[in-house]
């Protein structure tokens, strides 16, 4: 449920409970005459409830507004590394070249995930390749790399904010899945350009624990899988959370008052 809608259903119950207190006055007259002290603090108690759910509403809302652009340039980093993972995952499947400039050219892309059969048919075949398991592990890699970099770079701005926890957890869940399977890859099946510190990262992850248990082929396709799923997901929501903090037409509005000099 969005902040604002959340604040506003808060706001009805407590005062709902208020008038129901209220209104009990005139069933319940004798029992709240002789029993003022649990009166009281019944009363206390509701009125604080309902003022510190209020206020830190209040206050939600205006944070967000205060952090809007800010909120908004994560929630776009994150986005691209969310997109950067289904479109490069369907390329490297051979299941169709990922159009971008238009969003109806990204929706048209983004309609090739709901063939599941014909994406699990492509990783089997990937997967009976060697030569492009090892592409597999590489682009892994780079896109393991680039999720945990924009996650490392806007937690510390993120986790503060409250509104936007949830959004950073699911995006810390896909960092996580890459990481995983690239560590996974990379210990089962080493590259030849391996070097030592890489190795030894591979070999230090906690994922690799149980490298032999789930780096079967079942496991990595399942993976693949959920990635492309998870992906394109967090790709629309947070895309579509970003624009409903700052829309686009503020963007243009606000260029036109800048080439004007009216700023």
């Amino acid at each position: 449920m969005e902040p604002g809608r959340r604040l506003l259903l808060a706001t009805c119950v407590g005062f709902g409970l208020i008038a129901a207190a209220a209104g009990s006055d005139f069933l319940l007259a004798s029992f709240w005459a002789r029993h003022a002290l649990l009166t009281s603090l019944l009363a206390n108690l509701l009125i604080v409830g309902v003022t510190v759910v209020v206020i830190n509403g209040v206050i939600e809302r205006r944070d967000r507004k205060r952090w809007s652009l800010l909120a908004q340039s994560v929630l776009f980093a994150l986005t691209q590394s969310a997109r950067a993972t289904w479109t490069g995952l369907l390329e490297l499947l051979e299941i169709g070249e990922v159009h971008s400039g238009t969003e109806q050219s990204l929706r048209e892309s983004a309609e090739l995930t709901k063939d599941t059969a014909r994406i699990d048919r492509a990783a089997r075949e990937l997967l009976a390749d060697e030569e492009r398991r090892a592409r597999l592990q590489r682009v892994i890699r780079a896109l393991s790399e680039h999720a945990s970099k924009v996650i490392a770079d806007w937690a510390p701005v993120m986790v503060g904010a409250r509104a936007y926890a949830t959004v950073l957890d699911r995006h810390v869940e896909l960092a996580g899945r890459l990481e995983w399977l690239s560590s996974v890859l990379a210990h089962n099946e080493p590259a030849t350009e391996q070097s030592h510190r890489e190795r030894n990262l591979a070999r230090s992850n906690v994922a690799t624990e149980r490298a032999e248990q789930l780096g079967s082929d079942d496991w990595v396709r399942e993976q693949i899988l959920a990635l492309i799923a998870l992906g394109l997901e967090l790709d629309e929501q947070s895309r579509a959370h970003a624009f409903s903090i700052v829309p686009v037409s503020w963007w243009a509005e606000r260029t036109h008052e800048l080439a004007a000099g009216e700023d």
